[in-house]
């Protein structure tokens, strides 16, 4: 069995490192949940597994994002209740107070931190990729 990713971000510059391990994951938006109690998001993903630095075939695996420390969440290019929609994730964007998690066909989230710490975990078995993405340079 390959080896599950653990990585942990307290500043911008730790999530430019989860932004790029995220890049491409496929994110259902029945698998996106903020508890504003615990000021709490926790977001599955089915993230795209380059971490090996071959040429062969990619992989993808579960991914939770676990983000403490939010404060509101908003949404654009999409509803929570649009369970059956999946989005593909480009990137995490850090900006002052705020991360924005950026997803193709214009779609986002926009979340507002206090005090915040974030963590990307692995688990399950991983799976091969049905494709590769391809970005226009």
């Amino acid at each position: 069995m390959k080896q599950l990713l653990k990585l942990q971000a307290k500043d911008a510059e730790d999530i430019q490192v989860i932004s790029a391990v995220l890049q491409d994951a496929i994110a259902p938006v029945v698998d996106m949940v903020y508890r504003a109690e615990d000021k709490n998001f926790v977001m599955v993903v089915q993230r795209l597994c380059r971490e090996d630095g071959t040429d062969m075939k990619h992989e993808r695996v579960c991914c939770a994002l676990n983000l403490r420390g939010v404060e509101s969440v908003q949404t654009h290019g999409f509803t929570s209740t649009e369970t059956d929609r999946m989005l593909d994730l480009l990137a995490l964007m850090p900006e002052g107070d705020e991360l924005h998690l950026i997803f193709a066909s214009d779609a986002g989230i926009r979340l507002r931190l206090k005090d915040w710490h974030l963590i990307i975990e692995d688990f399950g078995t991983r799976w091969p990729a049905q494709c590769e993405p391809k970005h226009a340079l």
